[in-house]
């Protein structure tokens, strides 16, 4: 059983155990919030069974069908609680509204304060293990299940609350303690849902990740400049699809290299990272058309045979292709004889320069002399 399914067990059999306590401290004690309060702690045991399942889901590595893991099923898992804490808070002022309206009831007694006080003891303290094995295993049901434990144990002093003050001779302040217990259910409610609804959205990460990134990305010196910076949220994991300009001249090696060290910064930099895809951009492509209408192969078809025209005795050269600021960049690195002049060298460079621009796809050519043997 791992960390995280034994703490879920953990809080069923709480609840189970703390639901029937409170029931019969509530009816036994006279006491409407504490019946409310009651029903809260049995809707905590519908909301075990849901992180139970999808946390269980969650867990499961990617596979082909989930290349990105099955980490959005705890989303759901989330976001189901959220509605199901709402609905809970509607039905406890449902109930407790008539008793506000209703006649006097009896005062509640010792068992349903002790009862009280007992729930908020063991709620708080399911909240702060269930919370901290969420969070060690970046699990967002089981962090929403410890903040449905904290609602109950703030449930319960709201209840305790009502039956001080009922004891004290002021009937209607417990029956107004279940109304504010079911108001205070549904806010938490609100926030969870609200979280769970925004990472199904797959809506940004927080401005405070975001500087974060920011600070990663200009503290890279190869990154000249970063666009279209893309985040969201699966399972409690984040993904992160950047764009990253680097210098046009440098070789793919080079821009590979740059990408990965990106990734691994932002990796090591920022806790709950999943992947990061990182684009590398030789220019800023939001300028420029992205896609060049002529291929290296073009390029290099035609650069061959007008280099040959100038002088057929020059090896196959080694020629490299550009595409910068919507320009086509050809360089051309030629071997010579050994026994060829410098003079000699520098007027053919000059020529196969002259010649390369001469078509209409060449927009500038550099050429350079290969003097390897």
């Amino acid at each position: 059983m791992t960390t995280g399914i034994r703490a879920i067990v953990v809080g069923m059999v709480a609840n189970i155990l703390l639901s029937l306590f409170k029931f019969a401290g509530g009816i036994l004690g006279n006491s409407v919030a504490l019946v409310a309060d009651a029903i809260h702690s049995l809707s905590d045991l519908v909301t075990d069974i849901i992180v139970l399942f999808t946390h269980r889901i969650g867990k499961i590595p990617q596979d082909k069908n989930h290349p990105y893991g099955h980490g959005r099923a705890e989303t759901i898992g989330t976001t189901l609680i959220g509605l199901l804490i709402i609905t809970t808070g509607i039905g406890v002022i449902h109930e407790t509204w008539g008793a506000v309206a209703g006649a006097p009831r009896q005062t509640p007694g010792i068992l349903a304060a002790s009862a009280a006080m007992l729930s908020i003891l063991i709620n708080e303290g399911l909240y702060h293990y269930t919370r901290r094995v969420g969070e060690t295993t970046q699990s967002p049901s089981l962090i929403a299940n410890a903040w449905h434990h904290r609602t109950d144990a703030i449930s319960s002093i709201a209840a305790l609350v009502g039956i001080i003050g009922a004891s004290q001779g002021f009937h209607i302040m417990d029956p107004l303690a279940g109304v504010v217990v079911g108001c205070m259910i549904m806010k938490v409610g609100f926030d969870i849902t609200h979280k769970g609804v925004r990472d199904l959205m797959d809506t940004a990460l927080s401005d405070e990740h975001t500087q974060k990134i920011h600070s990663v990305l200009k503290n890279i010196p190869e990154v000249l400049h970063f666009h279209d910076l893309r985040t969201r949220v699966i399972g409690g994991e984040f993904l992160i699809d950047v764009h990253i300009l680097v210098d046009p001249e440098i070789t793919v090696t080079e821009g590979h290299r740059i990408a990965e060290t990106t990734r691994r910064n932002l990796i090591n930099a920022i806790v709950n990272i999943h992947d990061v895809l990182v684009h590398v951009d030789g220019e800023y492509d939001a300028d420029v058309e992205g896609i060049y209408p002529v291929t290296r192969k073009e390029l290099i078809d035609i650069a061959i045979p007008l280099i040959s025209e100038l002088d057929n005795n020059i090896s196959q050269p080694e020629i490299r292709v550009h595409h910068i600021k919507g320009k086509n960049i050809v360089d051309v690195f030629i071997k010579i004889d050994p026994s060829q002049s410098m003079e000699s060298s520098r007027t053919l460079v000059a020529d196969v320069k002259i010649k390369l621009e001469t078509a209409p796809q060449i927009d500038r050519a550099r050429v350079y002399l290969d003097l390897t043997p």
